[in-house]
């Protein structure tokens, strides 16, 4: 692989981005499509409603500033954590279904 260059998270992908575009981990185009309907629809209203969150309360991007404990830090870390476990969901997917396992879309 070369430097600077994110590889897909689906094993023996050979597809890469570039590692400037602010991603920790992606799925290719071509593996993404192999998600269902009904995950991807529950990935993008977790991320639409995280940017509504934070577009009202901005320190929910930087939520480990607030207090531990406090009822707006919590609040964050669901709210990110429910983004991630969906994140999880669709990832675990598209490698389940693209090394043959569980139902085509």
């Amino acid at each position: 692989m070369t430097a600077g260059r994110l590889p897909c998270c689906v094993p023996f992908c050979r597809r890469t981005i570039g590692a400037d575009k602010g991603y920790s981990e992606w799925v290719c185009p071509k593996h993404w499509r192999l998600v269902s309907r009904e995950t991807r629809a529950a990935y993008a209203l977790a991320r639409r409603r995280a940017r509504r969150i934070i577009a009202r309360k901005p320190i929910y991007r930087e939520y480990w500033r607030l207090p531990a404990g406090s009822p707006a830090r919590l609040s964050a870390v669901a709210m990110w954590r429910r983004v991630d476990s969906v994140w999880e969901r669709c990832k675990r997917q598209a490698i389940e279904r693209a090394l043959g396992g569980g139902e085509e879309p």
